[in-house]
């Protein structure tokens, strides 16, 4: 396969494009050690070398390594392995790799994040912040349905969003039993930004000396 363009991407790293459209990150000294130079053949055998054992491990432990610092989703990983110049079919091995372990649960991802930020944030700004990560509908949908079986109890829970309201309100310095309109309307203001509604801002306020809808 033949060398089409050697792009120095720091010091240390070059990009190796093919002719076939294929490109992937290599270490210079690994550049040295293939004889690897533009407008010159790779051997089929020393190419399959290098897909095969030495980006798939790199790959994988690249995988882990990101893993380790915080938990992240699929779509994450398969962001930062893209940005890294890995190929898809070898970023597809990595994550499945990771998966086999457990290491990579975008259902245990939603429900964590929920979990933890719901409360502080509007379930309209959650469901934007985990879509954004990489996380479908159904699976936003079902981590809040996993948090509502979870709250269940004798006593009905508060709403998640007017419980954040009202941490918002107190973060803030905000009283509403004493806040001037001008106060009011700017407090509002901000959480429509936040992704809260006007029901619920109605309902964790309570009566205010203005009239919303």
């Amino acid at each position: 396969m033949r060398v089409t363009r050697l792009q120095k991407i720091t010091d240390r790293r070059y990009k190796v494009f093919l002719e076939d459209g294929m490109s992937f990150p290599l270490y210079s000294g690994e550049v040295r050690k293939y004889h690897i130079a533009e407008d010159e053949d790779i051997e089929d055998g020393i190419l399959r070398e290098i897909l095969d054992e030495v980006l798939t491990r790199r790959a994988k432990l690249r995988c882990l390594n990101l893993l380790k610092s915080m938990d992240r989703t699929e779509g994450q990983l398969r962001s930062r392995l893209s940005l890294d110049g890995y190929p898809d079919w070898i970023t597809d091995r990595a994550i499945e790799y990771a998966s086999s372990y457990h290491y990579i649960d975008d259902s245990r991802y939603a429900q964590n994040y929920v979990r933890q930020m719901s409360g502080c944030r509007s379930r309209r700004q959650i469901e934007s912040e985990l879509m954004n990560k990489g996380l479908d509908r159904e699976q936003v949908r079902s981590a809040f349905e996993e948090l509502a079986k979870e709250s269940m109890s004798g006593e009905e829970a508060e709403d998640p969003d007017i419980t954040a309201i009202k941490a918002l309100a107190l973060k803030r310095r905000f009283e509403p039993g004493t806040a001037d309109r001008d106060s009011c309307e700017k407090f509002i203001r901000y959480l429509l930004r936040k992704g809260f509604g006007y029901s619920s801002i109605r309902q964790a306020l309570g009566n205010l000396p203005i009239q919303f809808n």
